[in-house]
């Protein structure tokens, strides 16, 4: 990557911010292996810039990171969409979200997206929790 933007610095804070690594983003070429390299870095970017700089990390905003965790946990496990199963959940202990508040979110969001993907939403929130123990 060449030059880092503004909005990169800040996606970078944000990761930081909410327990995500030492705020260097992942690096995408790892995270994408099989794309071209080019393509990997440039999703990467965007990433960085759009999704935590701009939108996690938007100025002014009226919500707190708790709250934006909360709603990406309910968003990404809408019919099992989004992120791998395990990524909402350990970056929301990574936060310093306490597991009886991930699970009070997940059994309110049954009512939403259903039993079948609350359920499951409960079982991948379990299997984080206890490697957390180990």
């Amino acid at each position: 990557m060449a030059v880092e933007s503004a909005r990169f610095k800040r996606g970078a804070e944000v990761l930081k911010e909410i327990g995500q690594g030492t705020g260097r983003p992942m690096d995408p070429r790892e995270r994408f292996p099989h794309l071209p390299g080019e393509l990997a870095d440039d999703v990467g970017t965007k990433l960085t810039e759009f999704c935590f700089g701009d939108t996690w990390g938007r100025q002014g905003s009226h919500i707190d990171m708790k709250t934006r965790r909360f709603l990406t946990i309910g968003r990404t496990r809408r019919d099992g969409q989004g992120a791998p199963a395990a990524r909402p959940f350990q970056g929301a202990l990574n936060q310093g979200i306490s597991k009886e508040e991930i699970t009070e979110a997940l059994v309110h969001l049954i009512a939403y997206i259903g039993f079948p993907g609350g359920l499951t939403a409960l079982q991948i929130a379990d299997e984080v929790f206890g490697k957390q123990k180990a």
